[in-house]
């Protein structure tokens, strides 16, 4: 349970890394990604990916990203989500860092997932749910609002 789910890439962009974490919450075993594209067949935006991206935006943000740890020195953290191998969608903050040999040359990435705990993401949904409610509200407000303006208009409210 302390370890994270982690999974990385290759120089060209190969899965190599598909840990236990990443197994249990993708329900995909490590044999069925491994040696798979990383953008396209394992994430990607079609029905084939074993893990679909909700568009192609989300599809080349994560290219980027995983583009932008090979190439900088820092590495990134960034929001991201995607749908398990069982239809769930997972939102996390995914950690991006390069991965070098001994003589510093980049060999790939490795990719960390920090998931929210359950308290946390309980939280995040009643308060998605308290923003729709307060949105509803306050469209209607603007209507009721809209309708008195008029005096004639009032009284026929």
């Amino acid at each position: 349970p302390l370890i994270p789910p982690i999974f990385g890439t290759d120089e060209s962009g190969w899965c190599t890394e598909w840990n236990p974490a990443m197994s249990k919450l993708t329900g995909l075993k490590r044999e069925e990604v491994v040696d798979k594209m990383l953008l396209g067949e394992v994430f990607g935006t079609q029905k084939k990916s074993c893990c679909r991206l909700k568009n192609q935006e989300a599809f080349v943000n994560l290219g980027i990203v995983l583009n932008n740890a090979v190439t900088s020195q820092e590495a990134e953290k960034v929001p991201f989500g995607f749908f398990t191998g069982g239809g769930k969608y997972v939102e996390c903050l995914l950690c991006v860092s390069k991965k070098l040999d001994r003589e510093g040359v980049v060999t790939g990435v490795f990719c960390f997932l920090q998931l929210a705990s359950h308290e946390l993401q309980r939280a995040l949904h009643v308060q998605r749910l308290a923003e729709r409610t307060a949105l509803k509200r306050l469209k209607a407000l603007a209507y009721i609002k809209r309708e008195i303006r008029n005096p004639l208009s009032g009284i026929m409210f």
